[in-house]
């Protein structure tokens, strides 16, 4: 069985150089590899994926995308995959060796077409043959540093005194079908959703009905597309995470949008996501308004800066428009979202800064 892989772009030529090679280097390499870019230098990434990609085997296609959607890029590549999986690495993902043997075994161990969705795992180092400290590349802040080798205790402290809705939700879908008992044996195991950088999926599930591009409408970036889709898919499959497979997700210094844009979309698309897939009355719903107050205390702590007290405000605006969209039936929950959100963005834009 093959793969395609597709990288959704902007402005991060240099890292490409880095990120394409441990790609192209797998034991299994993709098929083809198709990067969909919005840079405002298209030509220089081109030049920059064609040089990489010189001496390599692999087939290319580069697509320029006129809109600075990471959601929307990537339903440009679904269109274009030809083999049966697809996997998504992040520009700046940075594969260990085996990631592609060991996301493909699982789909062909699974010859009753249960699983859906395959990850890879977030580690928080390099590849050895990566060196992030010579300057060739854009440097991760401090604070970034520090959030990412903390992730996994802070996840674990988080589920145990307040739950993400989100995980509490994808908890309810691992009893979608029965549990492949070979799962052990290539250290594997079920997820509650996967990160949009990590994520494989079987194209026929999501070809006509790929990533959501209304959860990054107002901002160039989707918050919690990746949820939805592996909700989507989880509906009626099951979606694997597979430990062997590493991959590293460097950050880019800096924020990738305002304050107010981060703490309202972050809240209310996770509100969203949760309304279109988790019934009336549910745990997950239940569970929003807590989260939301858990985020925003933790926020409160960077409430000096202008962007941390932006993003706190984003928070509120959200948490009032959720008692909305909670009370909204199925069939005008999009259109509903929509409305709220250009409400809440034209809050903002009639509210001047000080």
């Amino acid at each position: 069985m093959e793969y395609d892989a597709v990288i959704a772009t902007r402005n991060r030529a240099e890292v490409l150089k880095i990120s394409i090679p441990l790609i192209l280097e797998q034991s299994r390499p993709p098929r083809k590899l198709i990067v969909v870019d919005s840079s405002d230098d298209h030509d220089l990434v081109r030049r920059t994926v064609q040089n990489v990609m010189s001496n390599s085997k692999v087939g290319l296609e580069i697509l320029r995308s006129q809109k600075a959607c990471s959601a929307h890029q990537r339903n440009l590549g679904i269109e274009r995959v030809e083999s049966p999986v697809v996997i998504f690495p992040d520009d700046d993902s940075f594969w260990w060796p085996g990631v592609g043997e060991a996301i493909m075994r699982i789909y062909e161990r699974d010859t009753n077409g249960a699983i859906g969705g395959v990850c890879a795992r977030e580690i928080t180092v390099p590849p050895p043959s990566v060196h992030l400290d010579d300057g060739k590349i854009y440097k991760m802040t401090l604070a970034d540093r520090i959030r990412q080798k903390i992730g996994r205790p802070r996840h674990i402290f988080d589920d145990f005194v307040c739950p993400d809705p989100l995980w509490i939700h994808g908890r309810t879908r691992w009893t979608v079908r029965p549990v492949p008992d070979w799962l052990n044996e290539e250290n594997a195991a079920l997820v509650e959703f996967s990160g949009a950088a990590r994520m494989s999926l079987r194209v026929e599930i999501i070809r006509n009905d790929g990533f959501d591009e209304d959860l990054g409408l107002y901002t160039g970036w989707a918050a919690y597309e990746d949820a939805d889709i592996s909700f989507k898919v989880m509906r009626n499959h099951l979606f694997v995470g597979a430990r062997n497979a590493r991959a590293y997700h460097h950050k880019c210094p800096g924020q990738r949008s305002g304050g107010f844009n981060i703490g309202f979309l972050t809240q209310f698309n996770r509100a969203y996501v949760i309304c279109r897939y988790s019934p009336p009355g549910s745990a997950a719903r239940r569970a929003l308004k807590r989260f939301a107050i858990y985020k925003m205390m933790q926020y409160l702590l960077d409430f000096r800066s202008q962007f941390g007290r932006d993003r706190v405000r984003g928070v509120w605006v959200a948490m009032q428009a959720m008692k909305d969209l909670l009370d909204t039936p199925a069939e005008g929950l999009r259109q509903r979202y929509l409305e709220l959100c250009q409400e809440a963005m034209l809050q903002e834009d009639g509210n001047p800064k000080k």
